[in-house]
């Protein structure tokens, strides 16, 4: 019986989109933490921006999507969205506008893909994870560096390439396991290269990001407790890439793929407060 309840709640938490909006706010907190600063209204902000984005995606994608799981429990539940999106809207629409005009611009500028994407743009051969990965790179990071009027060096050019090229690798297990419902009208990565080349290209992707960030590590802007969280991170994404296949359930990919995001924040606080023990300890004896 609790089992059960369990599950509708996880169930409740994938299908409103609170869970990658939850996810999302992971990666924009973990840009908090590698970049050391923080600004909790662009968090905020982008918690519930991304509960309007994936809601409206999946309302106007819903009419004309075949029988799946998301669309039938969405049906049952249209209340529940259309109240997600309209409370959610508010509470965007109330931080946007504190905001400076350069992360407002970055704002509408996400926006404009978003609102695109469903009618339309998703169509454009390849596009799909191109848009998706730019939209999470700008609003996971360069909001931050916008509204803190972060210098834009070098090391935060390789910082959004980083996040770019995250994205990209665990959006590749979503590509593969929509092959059958997009095989008729949309041009992605697996379709093109197959499934194995998808998964090749997906792990490259993350072990660029492993040799950027131990390039940052020996350039001194991205300490070792930082670098070992990441680089823990990037393998436990190929682990789920690679073992990415059609025939996983929905939870695999829309509950612990995304979960990834989570588990990257927490190795970034594991592994800076292992090291803060350390220090203590050393300084101890």
């Amino acid at each position: 019986m609790y089992l059960s309840k369990f599950k509708s709640f996880i169930h409740f938490l994938v299908f409103s989109n609170i869970w990658v909006a939850f996810c999302v706010l992971a990666l924009a907190v973990s840009s908090e933490f590698v970049l050391e600063t923080e600004n909790y209204q662009i968090s905020i902000f982008i918690f519930f921006a991304t509960i309007v984005t994936y809601n409206f995606q999946r309302v106007v994608r819903v009419v004309r999507a075949e029988s799946h799981v998301r669309k039938r429990w969405l049906v049952k539940n249209k209340t529940v969205i259309y109240s997600l999106i309209l409370s959610a809207g508010v509470m965007s629409g109330y931080y946007f506008f504190k905001f400076t005009v350069l992360t407002q611009i970055a704002i509408v500028f996400s926006a404009v893909f978003s609102l695109l994407y469903p009618f339309g743009l998703r169509n454009v051969p390849f596009s799909k994870i191109f848009v998706i990965s730019l939209i999470w790179t700008i609003s996971t990071m360069l909001l931050l560096v916008f509204e803190n009027n972060i210098p834009f060096t070098q090391n935060i050019v390789l910082h959004l390439i980083s996040r770019f090229l995250f994205v990209f690798a665990i959006t590749i297990p979503f590509d593969i396991r929509d092959l059958k419902h997009d095989a008729k009208n949309l041009e992605t990565i697996p379709l093109f290269f197959g499934v194995q080349k998808s998964k090749i290209i997906a792990v490259s992707a993350l072990f660029i990001c492993i040799l950027i960030a131990v390039f940052q590590a020996l350039e001194n802007s991205l300490n070792f407790s930082n670098l070992l969280a990441l680089i823990l991170l990037y393998f436990v994404a190929s682990t789920f890439i690679i073992k990415s296949d059609e025939s996983n359930g929905e939870m695999y990919f829309s509950f612990w793929i995304e979960s990834l995001c989570i588990l990257g924040y927490f190795f970034l606080i594991i592994s800076a407060l292992i090291f803060q023990i350390r220090l203590l300890t050393l300084a101890a004896v």
